[in-house]
């Protein structure tokens, strides 16, 4: 384990089991001593004093913080999960850099060079078929831009945003709000295990044998933001998630931006805000994002640059120019091109296989 001055990742573990310590804390008395024996052993200010001594007295031996930090590192070892402190040289750039960064993060899966660039996308959970359209627009472009795409793990947005993510063989970051060993339900850690396999990681600043609670996801949000170059709401009620999401953001000097939708809609009444009370930039497409951040475009080509497609059928042809990027119901596009019923279902089933347009619930298609 990496050594700050004389202090072990134990030594540092074991302060976090206190009651009442937050990283602030810890980082202070880091800063005055030079290990755990000469911190222990030192005469502490009052309030330091409170803390550590006088809150030991009536604590059993199986709940000192000794003995609970042995045994997260324990928990973590057994299901290779990692714990890195803000001391640690992977621990990442962006994160280490917000007011009052967490002392530890734990990570399952595997975290990218330090200094990569991440964008997260975040929203609503009851998310409209635009909302999802969009978000897969947003993570596909950014994954096969090289960037990290960092959401929550939870439905809607950003189920689909990690999903859009590794389909595309993407890199993506889940950031929860329990211990890495208490993920649920079960869809959840689905994904979870189909985003460690593509290369991805969880993320967590809570202890191992913690359960989600409300306002956890507070937390979840602060580091969902403070881990990323840029944040892009996707859609959110006038007091969604996402809008939290976006406020610790803008208090961590990174670039907001918002995907503005229907106005009548509930779900677009957040993003619509943000945009028009100047919280928020534009996000009008994800090829302005990457520009608007500063980052390479790898692959040096517009989001609106197509490769030329070879049609197989002259029907095909009329039935992929009826197309557009918003989704059409099939009896509206047999009624768009007067093409045969049976003829239409051969080549939308054509088109979707060579990945040229996409289905969505109740017969919808739209280009992808």
């Amino acid at each position: 384990m990496k050594l700050i001055k004389n202090w072990t990742k134990l030594d540092i573990l074991t302060l976090s089991f206190y009651k009442s310590v937050n990283s602030s804390i810890i980082q202070q008395i880091i800063e005055l001593y030079d290990s755990y024996d000469e911190f222990k052993n030192s005469e502490l200010p009052t309030n330091l004093n409170l803390i550590f001594n006088q809150g030991e007295l009536f604590l059993k031996n199986h709940q000192k913080p000794e003995f609970e930090a042995e045994k997260q590192i324990e928990i973590c070892e057994k299901n290779n999960f990692k714990i890195l402190s803000l001391w640690d040289d992977d621990y990442p750039t962006y994160l280490k850099h917000i007011y009052l960064p967490p002392t530890f993060i734990y990570v399952r899966g595997k975290l990218q060079h330090k200094d990569s660039n991440a964008i997260a996308i975040v929203g609503t959970r009851k998310c409209s078929q635009y909302g999802r359209i969009q978000t897969e627009r947003f993570a596909e472009y950014f994954a096969q831009n090289e960037i990290i795409v960092v959401s929550g793990l939870a439905y809607g947005i950003d189920t689909f945003a990690h999903k859009a993510t590794t389909r595309v063989g993407g890199i993506t970051y889940a950031v929860i709000a329990s211990g890495l060993d208490c993920i649920s339900p079960s869809s959840f850690a689905k994904n979870a295990d189909e985003i460690v396999d593509k290369g991805g990681a969880i993320i967590s600043i809570f202890k191992c044998k913690t359960k989600a609670l409300p306002p956890y996801f507070l937390h979840r949000n602060r580091i969902i933001s403070g881990i990323s170059k840029g944040i892009i709401v996707v859609e959110s009620k006038i007091k969604g998630g996402a809008l939290n999401t976006a406020k610790f953001g803008r208090d961590q000097n990174r670039e907001v931006y918002a995907i503005p939708g229907n106005l009548s809609s509930e779900t677009s009444k957040g993003t619509n805000h943000l945009i028009t009370e100047n919280l928020s930039k534009l996000a009008l497409s994800p090829e302005y994002v990457i520009k608007d951040l500063g980052i390479e475009n790898t692959m040096n080509i517009s989001i609106n640059d197509l490769p030329e497609i070879k049609f197989q059928t002259d029907s095909e042809k009329i039935l992929y120019e009826a197309l557009t990027y918003e989704p059409q119901h099939i009896d509206e596009l047999i009624i768009k091109t007067d093409l045969d019923t049976a003829q239409v279902m051969v080549d939308l089933l054509n088109l979707e296989f060579r990945s040229l347009i996409r289905q969505i619930a109740g017969k919808n298609y739209y280009k992808v």
